[in-house]
């Protein structure tokens, strides 16, 4: 499958990213004791008022879809970056992008808008999250990768 589209590649990928690194952050999150924070949650926090204890399903299913939506933002701004410096090195700009944006996103971004404080003194879920971040890095790139093969675009 090619898909030429920027704007199609970062949804698609972006979205399938995401789906991984909720999943895995969510198994993950099931082994750390006290409080811990989920993108779907964190995302709902945004648009939302509800806390971590008061999440339903309605809730969650929006923070689920927006949390696609995001991971699609991601993905166009690492395909843009692409664009921009060159298609080889996807696997280190996939890393470098992605947590670049995750420290901006999770240390910057979240502290103004007084999300997820319920997990600022749990240092694993933190550091939870900041790993579903790495991995969704790693399913951005190859799916990048895989679905865009074009003679005029260099890959590793």
């Amino acid at each position: 499958m090619d898909i030429s589209d920027d704007l199609l590649l970062s949804g698609f990928t972006g979205g399938i990213a995401a789906i991984c690194a909720n999943i895995f952050l969510y198994v993950l999150n099931l082994f750390i004791t006290g409080n811990n924070i989920n993108m779907p949650q964190l995302t709902a926090e945004i648009f939302l008022n509800i806390s971590h204890n008061n999440i339903n399903l309605v809730s969650g299913m929006l923070g689920f879809v927006w949390s696609m939506a995001v991971g699609g933002i991601y993905s166009l701004v690492y395909i843009s970056m692409l664009n921009k410096t060159g298609w080889n090195a996807l696997f280190l700009k996939a890393i470098i992008i992605i947590i670049g944006s995750w420290l901006a996103g999770a240390g910057a971004i979240m502290r103004l808008l007084s999300l997820a404080e319920y997990v600022r003194d749990e240092p694993l879920s933190i550091l939870a999250f900041f790993i579903a971040h790495i991995l969704f890095a790693c399913v951005l790139f190859l799916l990048v990768k895989n679905i865009r093969k074009t003679d005029d675009r260099k890959s590793e």
